[in-house]
């Protein structure tokens, strides 16, 4: 989904906000889907619900377009096809942690299918659900583009904000043709379901969340040709924080408009957002000049060069876990406890998949 730059580029503090964003993942979709109401407005579930907001998927995505920059130099070909790969590899997911629990839950009868909208929830809504590896395939085929066409950095800034100012304008727009709304959906759909954790089918359309990784672009581009990182970081910071503020500015009259359902974030919004990234990629770098490394710092960089195998997991082990714990049910300890596990289970999910790819490398070798 959103690799790491190779071994020889890599930025120590770009994997850690990586490897964060990969728990806060785990911990938000958790509590999304098994968390009571008491403990979702707890202070408890609104700092969950926050680090699973801007430090989470606006960094995967921002990152993806950096490390791209990074990333070993291969052919326009081999780059559209591994976005193609990752295009379809999030139907392959809706699948294994949509479609077949839901046809087994609505077949057996089970108490949780009988709590699920069946007028507006079936299992072709579910199979075309567009989340994150639907946008991420697209965004490395328009970055590959990008690339080979050697786009001036700055002018893929401005599309970013571009995309930024004019999404808004796009969400909804149909054609009323169905083979062609499936595919204007993937670029600017927005079909609210108003259903638990799955608040909108469009969950992550190209306008807005394309604004990311072209930010992405243009600060790897200009931390490649740096020649003083540390320079270039606190620069990052301050217009992080520049940023985060006038979004917060032109958020303030209307928070509810801006902000809106988080997929389709409006302009105040997506500025916040943009900056909180940026100042947060300033804030790991702090941590990793301060801090020692040690073992959950390795924890964290081993997840970040995971993050496909673990975003697979973690879905797939959490939706065929609401058979054990219902939905939106569970206390602040049982919770805790899920978070944990499966945590603990995806990362050994991806340690087994690292091991088996090993293998085979080495059997071909």
């Amino acid at each position: 989904m959103m690799a790491a730059a190779s071994p020889k580029n890599r930025l120590p503090s770009v994997d850690l906000a990586r490897g964060l964003a990969v728990f806060f993942m785990i911990a938000v979709h958790t509590l999304e889907v098994f968390a009571s109401s008491e403990v979702k407005h707890s202070i408890f579930g609104q700092v969950i619900e926050f680090l699973g907001g801007p430090p989470a998927a606006p960094v995967f995505m921002t990152l993806m377009g950096f490390s791209f920059i990074y990333s070993r130099s291969t052919g326009l070909k081999a780059k559209v096809i591994r976005g193609i790969k990752i295009f379809l590899s999030g139907y392959v997911l809706n699948v294994l942690r949509g479609v077949v629990p839901f046809k087994l839950a609505t077949h057996w009868g089970s108490d949780v299918s009988r709590s699920l909208p069946l007028d507006t929830l079936n299992g072709y809504t579910i199979l075309s659900i567009v989340d994150i590896l639907q946008f991420a395939g697209i965004a490395l085929v328009i970055m590959a583009v990008i690339q080979e066409l050697k786009i001036n950095k700055f002018v893929v800034l401005s599309a970013a904000i571009l995309v930024t100012l004019v999404s808004p304008l796009l969400w909804g727009i149909k054609t009323h043709v169905v083979l062609v709304d499936h595919v204007l959906d993937l670029f600017w759909g927005d079909e609210p379901i108003g259903f638990g954790f799955i608040s909108n089918k469009i969950a992550f359309p190209v306008f807005p969340w394309l604004a990311f990784p072209l930010m992405g672009v243009f600060l790897g581009e200009t931390m490649k040709n740096s020649t003083d990182q540390d320079l270039t970081f606190r620069h990052f910071g301050i217009a992080g924080s520049l940023v985060l503020i006038a979004g917060v500015a032109v958020s303030y009259s209307n928070m509810d408009h801006h902000f809106n359902d988080y997929y389709h974030s409006r302009q105040g919004a997506m500025l916040f957002m943009s900056g909180f990234v940026v100042l947060w990629l300033f804030i790991t770098k702090l941590m990793m000049d301060k801090l020692p490394m040690n073992r959950f710092f390795a924890l964290l960089f081993t997840w970040s060069s995971g993050v496909t195998n673990i975003y697979f997991a973690q879905w797939i082990m959490i939706i065929w876990s609401i058979a054990f714990f219902g939905m939106n049910d569970s206390s602040y300890t049982t919770v805790v406890l899920l978070i944990v596990s499966f945590t603990a289970l995806s990362h050994w999910v991806n340690e087994g998949m690292k091991y088996y790819a090993q293998r085979r490398l080495a059997q071909v070798g």
